[in-house]
């Protein structure tokens, strides 16, 4: 299988919003944001996200298959950059991707000078939390309120760039 880690640029408009609306199908309880308000959005929102996001995707041979976003966090993040969107369709879990991925978000922090990675994952996911564990995530002991679902709390993951 070849697989390939391809950065988003403003003409993905199209490919962003059709794997974005694919990850939320497929694994609606994984992420703040829910298929209902996505699929209606104007195009317009969805420009704005390439213009102010950095994203990846992840084509396997030639297929589109995963996505990451990663932003400057906010500085109540305790990071200097924040991961959203991260996914990685079902058939191709298990197949060495999020370490290819990671790869090109480490590439991306060493380029913006973001020495410390941060991501939120609901407490229920298990399978993310060991996925992110094995790439060198640690877990903050405290969870976290959402701001994109109140009433929910996350769990945050660091990680420095370079370990």
């Amino acid at each position: 299988m070849s697989i390939e880690i391809i950065t988003a640029t403003a003409d993905d408009v199209d490919r962003l919003r059709d794997l974005r609306l694919a990850a939320l199908k497929d694994t609606p309880d994984a992420f703040g944001a829910k298929y209902e308000d996505e699929v209606n959005k104007p195009i317009s929102e969805w420009q704005d996200r390439l213009k102010n996001t950095n994203w990846c995707f992840v084509v396997a041979d030639g297929v589109d298959v995963g996505l990451l976003a990663v932003d400057l966090a906010d500085k109540d993040r305790n990071s200097a950059c924040w991961l959203s969107s991260w996914w990685i369709r079902e058939d191709h879990r298990g197949s060495g991707i999020p370490k290819l991925m990671l790869n090109w978000l480490e590439q991306l922090c060493i380029e913006k000078k973001w020495g410390k990675i941060g991501l939120g994952v609901w407490p229920d996911n298990l399978r993310a939390i060991a996925a992110y564990k094995k790439l060198g995530f640690t877990e903050r002991q405290k969870l976290l309120p959402s701001r994109s679902i109140p009433g929910l709390m996350y769990l945050a993951m660091y990680k420095n760039v370079g370990e």
